[in-house]
């Protein structure tokens, strides 16, 4: 195997010696400062509604006309869960799962129909 020969201008010393001081490198501390603050976290449109009132409650529509589709089972068991004890059973599964849709897609749909547009491109 051949040894790669290294140019002494092109290595980082502050790099170097910060990773041995177990500090930030130097150009993260950089990158950190010159970068906007993030965005404070999401609001909720609704912040005096109840999770209940969101979420346990009977849908608009039927289960009949909806699809099958798999949920991974740690998930079920913990929306089973949901349903039989906040629910007081009176909810079906397929209802708590078509609140949770509505309130995502009522939440996100701004985001949803920007991301869509941006990759979706014409056939012509």
């Amino acid at each position: 195997m051949v040894r790669k020969k290294y140019n002494s201008d092109e290595i980082d010393e502050e790099y170097l010696i910060s990773t041995i001081n177990n500090e930030k490198p130097v150009a993260e501390q950089k990158k950190e400062t010159t970068q906007t603050p993030k965005q404070a976290p999401r609001k909720r449109k609704q912040k005096e509604v109840e999770y209940t009132e969101l979420f346990i409650r009977q849908s608009d529509s039927k289960a009949r006309s909806g699809k099958l589709v798999a949920i991974r089972p740690e998930f079920h068991e913990r929306i089973l869960k949901i349903v039989r004890v906040i629910g007081n059973d009176d909810i079906t599964i397929f209802n708590y799962i078509d609140n949770v849709l509505r309130y995502h897609f009522d939440e996100f749909q701004e985001e949803i129909t920007k991301n869509y547009r941006a990759k979706n491109t014409d056939i012509f």
